[in-house]
């Protein structure tokens, strides 16, 4: 029998599966912040891009730091964000605390709100156009 590697990982499987347990454990894994149905193979892909294949560990894609798979109260937890805001066709692995500090707004929109805070904090004024997200439903 030939022996099957999970696609995202790399670690070997079952034959008749496509992924390994760690890595199907986080596919399957509920978002219970959304009602929006779930792309699979969108989570899947993000997954596959997010995975350190050096370290064998997932990494956020904002911070390119090592995520937590296991505790959903650490601020790394590794969560999928939404490149376009409640749109599942492209997502990304994020830590938790910065999905959540991303929130509604895109990839670009969450840069230069980040860039403007961090220029402001360095006594620059607020740029307060940053304000202007379009996905924005609170």
């Amino acid at each position: 029998m030939k022996t099957k590697f999970c696609e995202v990982c790399g670690d070997s499987i079952h034959p008749q599966a496509f992924c390994c347990k760690r890595c199907k454990k986080l596919l399957d894994r509920l978002d219970i912040r959304t009602h929006i149905r779930r792309n699979k193979q969108a989570r899947l892909d993000a997954l596959k891009n997010g995975f350190n294949k050096s370290g064998k560990y997932f990494e956020c894609y904002y911070t390119q730091t090592r995520l937590d798979e296991n505790n959903p109260k650490s601020p790394r937890y590794l969560t999928f964000d939404h490149v376009v805001p409640r749109n599942e066709s492209k997502m990304v692995l994020a830590a938790q605390l910065i999905n959540d500090m991303k929130s509604d707004m895109t990839e670009e929109e969450f840069r230069s709100m980040i860039k403007q805070l961090a220029s402001h904090f360095e006594g620059m004024p607020f740029n307060e156009t940053v304000f202007d997200v379009k996905h924005w439903k609170r």
